[in-house]
């Protein structure tokens, strides 16, 4: 009885935790860098958990890079900043200035976005 009470218990707690477990950080980007890109949408996803967009950049060597940027989830992007589904279309040009990920490769965790017409969304903090 008592070890069929004690695994129960224990199932329980792991069915408890796999919420948190399935839920990831941003360690992954390096929070003490800064990088800017400026390119052309390829793509733009306004789904939860993050939002995601990918641009093609144009490199100094004329090669073309795919970058993605990570944000947060829609529901903060549409109250602070009346994003939705239509914010981004293929072929839009925007600057996006963020923080790269550790690993070298071409994303990144979006801190604010530029865009053609020169408005400017710090998504790190709330507009008045």
């Amino acid at each position: 009885m008592l070890r069929r009470a004690m695994g129960a218990g224990l199932m329980l707690s792991y069915a408890l935790a796999l919420p948190v477990l399935a839920h990831h950080a941003n360690a992954m980007y390096d929070h003490s860098k800064t990088v800017s890109v400026t390119g052309t949408v390829t793509r733009y996803q306004f789904i939860n958990p993050h939002v995601g967009l990918w641009i093609d950049v144009k490199g100094q060597d004329g090669n073309v890079v795919q970058w993605s940027a990570e944000f947060q989830g829609i529901l903060d992007l549409y109250r602070n900043f009346g994003w939705n589904k239509e914010t981004f279309k293929p072929g839009d040009t925007v600057t996006v200035i963020g923080n790269p990920a550790r690993d070298g490769t071409s994303t990144m965790a979006a801190a604010r976005v530029i865009f053609a017409d020169g408005r400017e969304d710090d998504l790190r903090s709330s507009p008045d």
